[in-house]
């Protein structure tokens, strides 16, 4: 088996493609250090990645404007990426640093950037889709041309919020876009066995009549095209608009889980051929970028990630004495 190179996809530049490859090689090259340092103890807590799902954190991240918001899950790093966060910030939260974005309050990817119009990861599954629907509500109601987006999984839609959510979307007809990472599980749990109809699209379109739609979660182009499309549906008043990207998780749920419920051979074969890195990579090489370019390109990312630990490491850990800072109690009764 051999690659099988990104499709088409004249809407997106060179510039654009050049983007998208810089971002995902980030999260690959990123995730990839992260999990080695875990594995040497220098990471506490767990972590959790992307790999085979970087160029939907892409070419969503890439999609929005710079007045939009999104809320990002702990796959999207990506998405972090585009919006502006650094590997030093990243690398900081990991560590627990006293300078990083949650100020050693905590770790992996629980932070945020208002400032950029990025909601912080909250943990638990569906809540981010009624949090991203009042979020365009607020938007719709000020009259302001912006888009609220949101990530979820599989599991995502076991949850009561999630269904909620995506009702009053559908009722408020906010300017909102959900994109669902179809890895094909919800940690262990097969999907065709926590649910009847698969097709997530499908099953949008019919509960809530989002329009809704799949596209190929390995190909960082299409990915791009397809939510851009949608942002902009949206923020012509069209309504909210979901997109399923369909991939599957190379990695376990969480660096600590093997994986051993999937089947033999799967992650594999999928590596051989629909490697989202690698599909970009081969598409660039398609449309005429050199060898060396490419090559020049893995460099700087890795360069980048090189240089994100470096400062991190040197960054101070969080003073003891602030431990209560930001902690608010509620009154006596």
């Amino acid at each position: 088996m051999s690659i099988k190179p990104c499709a088409e996809a004249p809407s997106v530049d060179a510039d654009e493609r050049v983007e998208l490859f810089r971002l995902v090689l980030l999260q690959r090259l990123f995730e990839d250090r992260v999990m080695t340092l875990y594995r040497q103890g220098r990471v506490p807590g767990s972590v959790y990645t992307g790999r085979g799902q970087e160029a939907v954190a892409a070419g969503a991240g890439l999609a929005l404007g710079p007045d939009d918001i999104v809320a990002p899950l702990n796959r999207e790093l990506a998405c972090h990426f585009a919006r502006g966060a650094t590997t030093a910030d990243v690398f900081r939260n990991f560590f627990g640093k006293a300078t990083s974005p949650t100020f050693g309050r905590d770790g992996n990817l629980h932070f945020g950037a208002p400032e950029r119009g990025v909601f912080p990861l909250v943990s638990m599954l569906g809540d981010l889709v009624p949090l991203v629907a009042g979020a365009a509500l607020a938007f719709k109601r000020r009259g302001e041309r912006r888009v609220a987006m949101t990530f979820l999984g599989e599991g995502a839609f076991s949850v009561g919020d999630t269904h909620e959510g995506l009702n009053l979307a559908a009722v408020w007809q906010v300017p909102a876009v959900f994109v669902i990472q179809a890895n094909r599980y919800s940690y262990s749990t097969p999907v065709a066995r926590q649910m009847v109809n698969t097709n997530i699209a499908q099953r949008i379109y019919g509960g809530w009549s989002i329009p809704a739609e799949r596209v190929d979660g390995t190909d960082a182009l299409a990915v791009l095209d397809t939510v851009r499309a949608a942002v902009e549906r949206a923020r012509n008043g069209n309504g909210p608009q979901a997109v399923e990207a369909l991939s599957v998780r190379m990695h376990g749920h969480a660096a600590h889980d093997d994986a051993r419920y999937m089947p033999e051979g799967m992650r594999e074969e999928f590596a051989e051929s629909y490697d989202p890195v690698e599909r970009l990579a081969a598409r660039l090489a398609l449309d005429g970028f050199a060898p060396d370019a490419i090559q020049a390109m893995r460099e700087a990312a890795l360069a980048e990630v090189d240089a994100g630990l470096a400062e991190a490491e040197q960054a101070p850990a969080p003073d003891p004495a602030t431990l209560e800072d930001g902690v608010y109690a509620a009154p006596p009764f």
